[in-house]
Parts: C-alpha cells; structure tokens; sequence
C-alpha cells in the first residue's frame, strides 16, 4: 500500500512539472523573470526572429530586445547559439525540441 502511495506522489509530482516547464509553441515563450534560471540569458521568441526576450533581475518584466545589426546587416536570433547572427547563419529551428 505504502508502495503505490508513493508511486502515486511521484507520479503527480512529474505531471505537474511537466505541466509547468511544458514548451508551448502557440506562445511568444516570454519568459517568468521570478524565475532565477531566467535571468540574464537571452530566451528566444516564438513570434518574431529579429527579436529575443532578456530578463534584467527576478524583479523585473522581460523585455523583447531587437537584435543589433552586425556590420550594417540585420541579424536573427539563433536559439542554439542564444545570440543574434546575420542573415546568412541563421536557420529555423523546432521551437519545442
């Protein structure tokens, strides 16, 4: 009995992680900036590659930030290198692998 009660916790305990960290595509993936995982590291967005979110401080809002131009050309966010990078180096990836 002991046994299946505690089969039961941790299988409740993985639905509900699960549930929390689950990637969803039809978002923009802004990020919970209370989350200290969060903060200070560039987080891709869903809705548009020339942008990025960044998260200041566990107390602050994420902010979408603009990729710069890199010697006068535009630049993408590259989710893999959590960067932006011209044109040419970008490609698309999965948003939820």
């Amino acid at each position: 009995m002991k046994s299946t009660l505690a089969f039961i916790c941790i299988a409740l305990f993985v639905a509900v992680y699960t549930a929390v960290n689950a990637c969803d595509p039809n978002s923009n993936n802004q990020p919970d900036c209370s989350n200290s995982s969060n903060v200070q590291v560039n987080i891709r967005n869903f809705w548009d590659p020339t942008r990025y979110w960044w998260c200041e401080s566990t107390s602050s809002t994420a902010q979408a930030v603009i990729c710069p131009p890199i010697n006068g050309n535009t630049t993408g966010f590259d989710p893999t290198q959590k960067e932006c990078v011209p044109w040419k180096n970008w490609t698309w990836t999965a948003y939820c692998p």
